[in-house]
Protein backbone atom coordinates (compact mmCIF):
# COMPACT_ATOMS: atom_id res chain seq x y z
CA UNK A 1 0.00 0.00 0.00
CA UNK A 2 1.30 3.23 -1.11
CA UNK A 3 1.17 5.90 1.02
CA UNK A 4 -1.09 8.88 -0.17
CA UNK A 5 0.45 11.67 -1.59
CA UNK A 6 2.38 14.14 -0.01
CA UNK A 7 2.82 11.50 3.43
CA UNK A 8 6.34 9.96 4.26
CA UNK A 9 6.89 6.24 3.30
CA UNK A 10 6.67 4.35 6.47
CA UNK A 11 9.45 1.93 7.63
CA UNK A 12 9.27 -1.12 9.14
CA UNK A 13 11.83 -3.38 10.20
CA UNK A 14 10.67 -7.51 9.80
CA UNK A 15 13.31 -7.62 13.23
CA UNK A 16 12.60 -9.61 16.18
CA UNK A 17 16.42 -8.63 17.64
CA UNK A 18 19.73 -7.72 16.70
CA UNK A 19 23.10 -9.08 17.54
CA UNK A 20 26.95 -9.37 17.35
CA UNK A 21 28.94 -12.53 15.33
CA UNK A 22 30.81 -12.23 18.32
CA UNK A 23 27.88 -12.19 20.69
CA UNK A 24 26.75 -14.94 19.40
CA UNK A 25 29.72 -16.84 19.38
CA UNK A 26 30.08 -16.18 23.25
CA UNK A 27 26.64 -17.22 24.07
CA UNK A 28 27.18 -20.18 21.92
CA UNK A 29 30.52 -21.11 23.34
CA UNK A 30 28.96 -20.98 26.96
CA UNK A 31 25.78 -22.95 26.29
CA UNK A 32 27.90 -25.71 24.79
CA UNK A 33 31.40 -25.48 26.22
CA UNK A 34 32.93 -25.43 22.49
CA UNK A 35 35.53 -22.81 21.71
CA UNK A 36 35.58 -19.63 19.72
CA UNK A 37 37.60 -19.69 16.51
CA UNK A 38 37.36 -15.94 15.80
CA UNK A 39 38.02 -15.41 11.74
CA UNK A 40 38.95 -12.75 9.42
CA UNK A 41 35.80 -10.80 8.10
CA UNK A 42 35.24 -11.61 4.19
CA UNK A 43 33.57 -8.84 3.75
CA UNK A 44 34.76 -5.25 3.84
CA UNK A 45 33.33 -3.13 6.34
CA UNK A 46 34.67 -1.66 9.44
CA UNK A 47 34.91 -4.31 12.54
CA UNK A 48 32.52 -2.07 14.49
CA UNK A 49 29.03 -1.93 12.93
CA UNK A 50 26.24 -1.45 14.96
CA UNK A 51 22.82 -1.87 13.50
CA UNK A 52 20.15 0.37 14.67
CA UNK A 53 16.56 -0.75 14.11
CA UNK A 54 13.40 -0.77 15.74
CA UNK A 55 10.72 -3.48 15.77
CA UNK A 56 8.64 -0.91 17.81
CA UNK A 57 5.36 -0.52 14.71
CA UNK A 58 5.73 -4.10 14.20
CA UNK A 59 5.42 -4.67 17.61
CA UNK A 60 2.61 -1.83 17.92
CA UNK A 61 0.84 -3.87 15.03
CA UNK A 62 0.62 -7.38 17.60
CA UNK A 63 4.20 -9.10 16.75
CA UNK A 64 5.30 -10.46 19.49
CA UNK A 65 8.98 -11.29 18.41
CA UNK A 66 10.92 -14.93 19.56
CA UNK A 67 14.35 -14.00 20.47
CA UNK A 68 17.36 -15.72 21.00
CA UNK A 69 16.87 -16.79 24.98
CA UNK A 70 17.74 -19.41 26.47
CA UNK A 71 15.31 -22.14 25.78
CA UNK A 72 15.08 -21.26 22.16
CA UNK A 73 18.73 -21.68 22.02
CA UNK A 74 18.17 -25.07 24.02
CA UNK A 75 15.87 -26.13 21.20
CA UNK A 76 18.48 -25.31 18.21
CA UNK A 77 20.89 -27.31 20.26
CA UNK A 78 19.37 -29.74 20.52
CA UNK A 79 18.13 -29.99 16.83
CA UNK A 80 22.32 -29.42 15.96
CA UNK A 81 23.07 -32.33 17.87
CA UNK A 82 20.69 -34.38 16.39
CA UNK A 83 21.93 -33.55 12.59
CA UNK A 84 25.65 -32.58 13.49
CA UNK A 85 26.89 -35.46 11.64
CA UNK A 86 25.54 -33.90 8.22
CA UNK A 87 28.12 -30.92 9.09
CA UNK A 88 30.31 -30.40 6.03
CA UNK A 89 33.38 -28.56 7.70
CA UNK A 90 34.07 -27.57 4.31
CA UNK A 91 31.25 -25.59 3.79
CA UNK A 92 31.53 -23.59 7.13
CA UNK A 93 34.37 -20.94 5.95
CA UNK A 94 33.90 -18.38 4.08
CA UNK A 95 34.58 -19.17 0.28
CA UNK A 96 33.72 -15.88 -1.45
CA UNK A 97 35.58 -12.58 -0.47
CA UNK A 98 34.61 -9.05 -0.90
CA UNK A 99 37.94 -8.52 -2.60
CA UNK A 100 41.76 -9.67 -3.41
CA UNK A 101 42.86 -8.17 0.46
CA UNK A 102 40.06 -10.61 2.01
CA UNK A 103 40.94 -13.06 0.66
CA UNK A 104 44.73 -12.98 1.27
CA UNK A 105 43.62 -12.05 4.51
CA UNK A 106 41.69 -15.27 5.27
CA UNK A 107 44.01 -17.40 3.06
CA UNK A 108 45.59 -19.77 5.71
CA UNK A 109 41.85 -20.80 6.92
CA UNK A 110 41.65 -24.64 6.15
CA UNK A 111 38.84 -26.61 6.56
CA UNK A 112 41.17 -29.47 8.27
CA UNK A 113 40.98 -27.07 11.31
CA UNK A 114 37.12 -26.95 11.93
CA UNK A 115 36.42 -29.65 14.69
CA UNK A 116 33.26 -31.12 15.13
CA UNK A 117 33.51 -32.32 18.18
CA UNK A 118 31.44 -35.69 19.77
CA UNK A 119 29.49 -35.84 22.39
Amino acid sequence: NPPASGERVEIFNQIAETRRVRDVAALVAEQTGVDVNLLPNPRQEAAENELDVSNEKFCNLGLEPITLDTGLFDEVTEVVKKYKSRCDPQKILPASFWNKKRAEECASLSESKVEIKSD
